[in-house]
């Protein structure tokens, strides 16, 4: 949030938040009894509940839910079962006066879905604004037991936890040694790249040349000019398309000694900027990649004009397979770029304690239902019925107990007209990956590689290792933590604010010239205090973890 005037300030928080959170609690009577349902989601004759309407806000500009809410199958079990209808909110922009204002004015929704690094829900709690996740289920799912390893890993000072997340891999679950695959991952056409001959794009020199290829030789596709190069959207913190270019460069987070270390300030970090650079000033990235929303990164793949990207390719398969279906030629496919050196990569894998986190208002008047709700998502039956659907209709199992899609259900994928959505499949906000991964059919078609992230990543696990440490892990008693996070909100938008100054500008000189003043100025407002800080979080996470060195090179 952009701080104005004091006054101006109270007044945009308390607008935002009557503007997005004015029907916390909704009505009905709580106590009701709720039916009973089959894995199908089909309810018994036990009397109906009086449904209670829910906000639940989420901290995503782009997110969407993924069916056709209130039609859909999946929308419908939540009503006959649990006898709730909710109402999803997302800010217009990157959510932080939103969340500024729930803070201070305590107009919290009845549930709050945030991005896990954000220190919102400590704030959240500190404020008395949640209820914890110990009590919930104490009273209302006695038999709900979440992973301890990840319960225990969000506790607060109180000694509760307050939150379940999703995307989390707990070592109850992991098979030892398992390799996952990471969450980023470069991308690039198929078609395209046979059509130039498959050049080696192995590092990033090499890979810049190739793209200049591709803008100089294959110009256009579909009467539209090809982007040669697509980065996820710009924030106003940054663009994660640099925090993962970072790791297919090996920098590194962790000294030799076992002490974090700030990659901005690696040697090496430069290379990211010269990189990223060099492609703007070679025409290789689009101006139009600075403004554009995850909506019209979307688009762009969906229309063909995308050749490489480099973001999670699983937040764009649907838009992938949108252009396969349109053109069978126009695939697209992983591959591992190195650094100018040729170092292999160290990318981050999926494993980690959650991407986003969910946590429940404490003046929601659907508590009892609300946790029995989380508690089916979390469930095996939960995660089957929001990755796969229904037996019979959308999915049906083979013989070693692997699914393959329907032909209904295929079809509907297929026609792009709406049709996939009367499911109301892919709920995404309590996932739990790993429960499911292993289910998906292997692909027949090139076409179904989208459908899993598992077999569209394979050729990038060798390169992917568990830094969950990386991150660090929260010390709820700190005494500088507010002072902490206040200070590294500050830095994050400094950086955020002069990160495509340095990408846009006419010359590498230049470029070079405000990452320096950039870093001058972030040491300025406090960042080796905070490096400190980040320090003391990581030993916490090595301690908790058992583990002496996270950067995986470290410890081969």
């Amino acid at each position: 949030m952009k701080y104005r005037k004091w006054t101006a300030t109270i007044l945009v928080m308390l607008l935002a938040a009557m503007s997005i959170l004015s029907a916390c609690s909704g009505k009905g009577n709580t106590n009701g009894q709720t039916g009973s349902a089959s894995p199908n989601g089909e309810t018994s004759e036990t009397p109906k509940q009086e449904v209670i309407d829910i906000d639940w806000y989420v901290n995503l500009s782009w997110w969407k839910y993924s069916g056709d809410y209130g039609k859909d199958k999946f929308s419908q079990l939540i009503r006959d079962r649990f006898g709730l209808n909710i109402n999803f909110i997302t800010p217009a922009g990157d959510g932080s006066e939103q969340m500024s204002a729930m803070i201070a004015t305590g107009a919290v929704p009845d549930l709050i879905t945030v991005e896990s690094w954000l220190d919102y829900k400590s704030s959240l709690v500190k404020g008395g604004y949640l209820i914890s996740m110990n009590e919930l289920i104490e009273k209302y799912a006695p038999d709900f037991e979440p992973y301890e390893d990840i319960f225990n890993w969000y506790k607060e000072s109180d000694g509760k936890t307050y939150v379940l997340p999703n995307y989390a891999y707990s070592s109850h679950a992991m098979k030892p040694g398992e390799k996952l695959v990471p969450n980023s991952g470069f991308t690039l056409r198929t078609d395209i790249y046979e059509q130039l001959g498959r050049p080696d794009i192995s590092t990033a020199d090499k890979f810049l040349d190739a793209l200049e290829h591709v803008k100089n030789e294959v110009k256009s596709y579909d009467g539209k000019p090809i982007i040669p190069l697509q980065l996820y959207e710009f924030t106003a913190n940054g663009n994660s398309s640099l925090d993962w270019l970072q790791e297919y460069f090996a920098i590194p987070y962790e000294t030799a000694d076992g002490q974090f270390a700030n990659r901005l300030y690696d040697e090496k970090y430069w290379d990211t900027i010269r990189f990223l650079n060099d492609a703007y000033r070679r025409g290789l990235i689009s101006k139009d990649n600075f403004t554009d929303k995850r909506d019209q990164v979307n688009e762009k793949i969906a229309s063909g004009r995308v050749f490489a990207s480099l973001t999670a390719p699983q937040d764009f398969t649907d838009s992938m397979r949108t252009l396969f279906n349109n053109d069978e030629k126009a695939a697209y496919e992983t591959f591992v770029l190195r650094n100018y050196e040729g170092d292999d990569p160290v990318l981050t894998d999926i494993r980690g304690f959650g991407w986003l986190v969910t946590m429940v208002g404490k003046d929601s008047k659907a508590h009892d239902r609300i946790i029995k709700l989380l508690q089916f998502l979390n469930s095996k039956e939960g995660q089957h019925l929001v990755h796969f659907g229904w037996e019979g209709e959308t999915y049906t199992y083979n013989e070693d107990g692997t699914i393959s899609w329907t032909e209904q259900y295929m079809d509907a994928t297929t026609k792009q007209d709406g049709s996939d959505k009367q499911w109301g499949m892919g709920f995404n906000l309590l996932m739990d990956w790993y429960s499911v991964k292993d289910l998906f059919p292997k692909p027949e078609k090139p076409v179904d590689i989208y459908l899993s992230e598992e077999n569209m990543k394979k050729p990038l696990v060798d390169y992917s290792y568990d830094t969950s440490a990386r991150i660090g892990k929260v010390i709820p008693d700190h005494p500088d933590r507010d002072k902490m996070q206040e200070a590294s909100n500050r830095i994050s938008l400094y950086w955020g604010r002069e990160l495509p100054r340095m990408i846009m500008a006419d010359s590498e000189d230049k470029a070079r010239s405000i990452f320096d003043e950039t870093l001058k100025k972030l040491d300025e407002m406090g960042r080796q205090e905070l490096d400190k800080y980040s320090n003391e979080l990581f030993q916490n996470a090595k301690d908790a973890l058992g583990i002496k060195h996270s950067w995986p090179l470290y410890n081969n």
